[in-house]
């Protein structure tokens, strides 16, 4: 029988200090969240918005990208690599051991910077990464997840060094042999331009950008920007236009911000758009939000 990886009991049990009641809970920290199933269930749809990380500390699921099923446990991650949707399905929980996981959506400015550091030994093009895939979980990821939780709980630490944990995490996932693919994707001669075009949303994410624009700045054409930026930062340009805004709209929220005024300063002219965005991204209403991180214990950074 295989064994779990060392330091697996006590993900668990941060996992479970956590995820205290059904459905999804959000972290203070932005992109970490838990879910919790005390029965099993199927056909929930679920929309990857970048490179993240799923890992289940109890229970089994299965993850339905149309002609390709994964199924992940304890022992076994799933990564999405990249913006897409699916459905999934718990297939092991009940009440007295539930299913228990959580998910880390990574900062496409950390991914872009790893696979462009990744790629100098790769050779450039290859097929188009899958949707996803599953893995083996091993101590070092176990270790630095655990890691990860732990400061996620103190706002000094928090804001220090989860993100350095972060990257960690990052550079550990697109370093593995399953992660080749995704490497392969970038090709040397495009990574300053890529990464000089999310600087400039980063600056200037408020103001009204589109692809054409954004591909006239790289002197490229729309179609060969849209698909090099996506290869680099696994997200779409405007997709990480809509991550850089609604990041900066939590922050504003957590600052006490009202949903319209954080809408306004970010750049959305409509607020009810702002709000459907941000319940797709975050789970929940901006408002609810913040009222739910204030009320967490740990002051939200």
């Amino acid at each position: 029988m295989d064994q779990p990886p060392r330091g697996q009991p006590d993900l668990l049990a941060l996992v479970a200090r956590h995820a205290t009641s059904e459905g999804r809970t959000d972290s203070p920290y932005p992109g970490l969240w838990f879910w919790r199933a005390d029965r099993p269930f199927s056909g929930r749809k679920s929309q990857a918005l970048t490179l993240s990380l799923l890992v289940v500390v109890q229970g089994r699921k299965t993850a339905n990208f149309g002609a390709q099923a994964l199924t992940y446990d304890p022992l076994h991650y799933l990564l999405l690599t990249g913006e897409g949707e699916f459905e999934s399905a718990v297939i092991e929980a009940d009440p007295e051991r539930p299913y228990l996981s959580l998910s880390v959506a990574m900062p496409p400015d950390v991914v872009a910077r790893t696979l462009i550091a990744l790629a100098d030994s790769e050779v450039g093009g290859g097929d188009e990464p899958a949707p996803a895939y599953v893995s083996r979980l091993d101590a070092p990821i176990v270790g630095a997840l655990c890691r990860l939780l732990e400061a996620v709980g103190d706002p000094a630490e928090r804001t220090v060094l989860a993100p350095l944990i972060v990257e960690e995490i990052v550079f550990r996932l697109l370093r593995s042999e399953a992660a080749a693919v995704l490497r392969r994707a970038v090709r040397r001669g495009d990574e300053a331009r890529i990464q000089e075009s999310m600087a400039f949303i980063r600056a200037h994410a408020s103001d009204r950008l589109t692809v054409e624009e954004l591909a006239r700045r790289a002197a490229m054409s729309p179609s060969h920007f849209a698909h090099r930026f996506r290869a680099v930062a696994r997200v779409s340009p405007m997709r990480y236009v809509k991550h850089v805004r609604l990041h900066e709209a939590r922050a504003l929220l957590l600052r006490g911000a009202r949903a319209g005024e954080a809408a306004d300063q970010v750049g959305y002219a409509s607020a009810s758009h702002f709000t459907r965005d941000f319940k797709s991204y975050f789970g929940v209403p901006p408002a609810e939000y913040a009222r739910r991180l204030h009320a967490a214990p740990g002051q939200p950074a």
